[in-house]
């Protein structure tokens, strides 16, 4: 005679095997098959498998694009827009490719400088943490104890995780070095793809207000052309950016971006204007 205990564990192991693919099932019925001997109860929870999470993957590379399509769409276009004010389109063009191609160099480096910065931060933190668990890990657990005491766990529910931590020292810097100081082992490749993002970002944004005056020899046409081409590629940026930042704000988001935009440009024209008609070029001989 089965107890109820040994009976449910029975049928649970029958299930298990019931659930194992067939030897002609293909590799995804086999890894799923594996999952459910191995995780019986996730059969019961309806809609796991079609739920997809929508996280960023990778929300710095967006961070980097955002940053130098801001800046590459802004600074050059309000440059453009000052020097067109002294009416010489060739000006215009190659101000506008030095400051571009410069731009583009310096947002690069100081992306790759900042990354390595966090990189090199998070290296010299965690090796304090670790001195920190080598030398006070009662004090460390009871930091951990503190973290968690908002969320209703006392030492008592948390004494598994304490005993695995103090089995693996390295998983128990790697816990505080997420949970107390906030800080993830940044990407190795993170300085190069940072540079490379920023200073590409950048030089794409920069073009667009600049490519007006190759096409037209009249300055006053070029700046016209600039500014309304600009104007809508900042405004449908502003918006995509926030579609992905800000969806319900999506868009106060994009006309803040064109105001931006529209504001720089027009206090570098109006300066650039305002010191040209106060400092005349002198009458050639």
């Amino acid at each position: 005679m089965y107890t109820p205990l040994r009976q449910h564990s029975l049928e649970k192991r029958r299930l298990s095997q019931d659930q194992l693919p067939s030897p002609s099932s293909s590799e995804d019925d086999l890894e799923l098959g594996k999952l459910s001997a191995r995780i019986p109860h996730r059969q019961d929870l309806k809609g796991v498998k079609e739920h997809v999470e929508e996280h960023f993957d990778r929300p710095e590379l967006v961070k980097d694009c955002i940053l130098g399509l801001a800046d590459g769409l802004t600074v050059p276009f309000a440059l453009a827009a000052g020097l067109s004010s002294l009416g010489d389109n060739r000006i215009v063009i190659y101000g506008g490719l030095a400051e571009l191609v410069s731009g583009a160099i310096s947002m690069g480096l100081g992306g790759y400088l900042a990354a390595k910065s966090e990189a090199e931060h998070y290296e010299t933190e965690r090796e304090r943490e670790a001195r920190e668990v080598e030398l006070y890990p009662e004090e460390e657990e009871e930091e951990i104890i503190e973290l968690f005491e908002p969320y209703g766990l006392d030492r008592h529910s948390m004494e598994p995780m304490m005993v695995k931590f103090r089995q693996n020292t390295e998983k128990f810097v790697d816990f505080m070095m997420r949970f107390e100081l906030n800080l993830e082992l940044p990407d190795p490749n993170r300085s190069w793809i940072s540079a490379l993002t920023i200073g590409t970002s950048y030089l794409i944004g920069g073009l667009i207000p600049l490519l007006p005056y190759l096409f037209v020899n009249d300055t006053k046409e070029g700046l016209f052309i600039s500014v309304l081409v600009t104007s809508i590629t900042l405004f449908i940026f502003g918006y995509v950016k926030s579609i992905y930042l800000r969806p319900k704000q999506a868009l106060m988001g994009a006309l803040q971006t064109l105001i931006i935009g529209a504001v720089a440009a027009a206090f570098s024209y109006l300066i650039v204007a305002l010191v040209d008609a106060n400092n005349p070029a002198p009458p050639t001989a």
